[in-house]
């Protein structure tokens, strides 16, 4: 009887060790393969950097809004040299909740919201106006000819529009808001010096209650 015990003792602890040992090899596993995501997504990144349209919203990217704001800058310091006088809108817009969207939904319903937001903008901006995915779930907007105010109103509406409307995934509705903080373009200063600005508002916004907009 005791050697039985022994041989079914050993043969438990075999099997238990043989459990521990593929264990082992899956958690490796799953740690490569974590690490082989994390070097495809920064890589992705490094390409995305190399054009000017996000992948992902079919939108401009940082490098697509810093095209277009030199650009706005050069029609500006142009404008002031003949003596007229330009306005430009700068305004950093930011999807409400999505770190909680993304937690309760899933990351592939972000993207819906991502993807829903750049289109209602992008399509409800003037041919002369210019949008861009510039991180995350921040967008810039660019409005030439634009007092900040009228940029306020401009991105106030285009709020009130996306809050009426809602987006299935996976049978499920996602309702995007977003916060926004707009400034004036002042004459020389660098795009991101508008930002700080206008993230400034944006917080603000979002202090606030979120869905509006605030001028910086």
């Amino acid at each position: 009887v005791v050697r039985e015990m022994v041989e079914e003792s050993r043969s438990v602890q075999a099997l238990v060790a043989g459990t521990q040992q593929r264990l082992n090899d899956e958690h490796s596993r799953a740690t490569e393969l974590s690490r082989r995501v994390e070097e495809l997504e920064g890589e992705l990144r490094r390409l995305s950097d190399e054009v000017s349209t996000d992948p992902l919203t079919q939108i401009a990217n940082r490098r697509g809004m810093m095209q277009a704001f030199e650009a706005e800058r050069a029609r500006i310091e142009r404008a002031e040299s003949e003596g007229s006088g330009a306005h430009l809108a700068v305004g950093l817009l930011d999807i409400d909740n999505f770190k909680k969207l993304n937690d309760t939904l899933g990351h592939a319903a972000g993207d819906v919201a991502l993807k829903a937001l750049a289109a209602h903008v992008r399509d409800s901006l003037r041919p002369v106006d210019a949008v861009s995915r510039f991180g995350g779930e921040e967008f810039v907007v660019l409005l030439p000819g634009t007092p900040v105010d009228e940029g306020q109103q401009v991105l106030t509406r285009l709020q009130r529009q996306l809050s009426a409307s809602l987006f299935m995934h996976e049978g499920r509705e996602v309702f995007v808001t977003f916060s926004a903080g707009v400034t004036a373009y002042r004459l020389g200063e660098t795009l991101e010096e508008a930002l700080d600005r206008a993230d400034e508002a944006l917080y603000e916004a979002k202090r606030t209650g979120k869905n509006r907009t605030c001028i910086g």
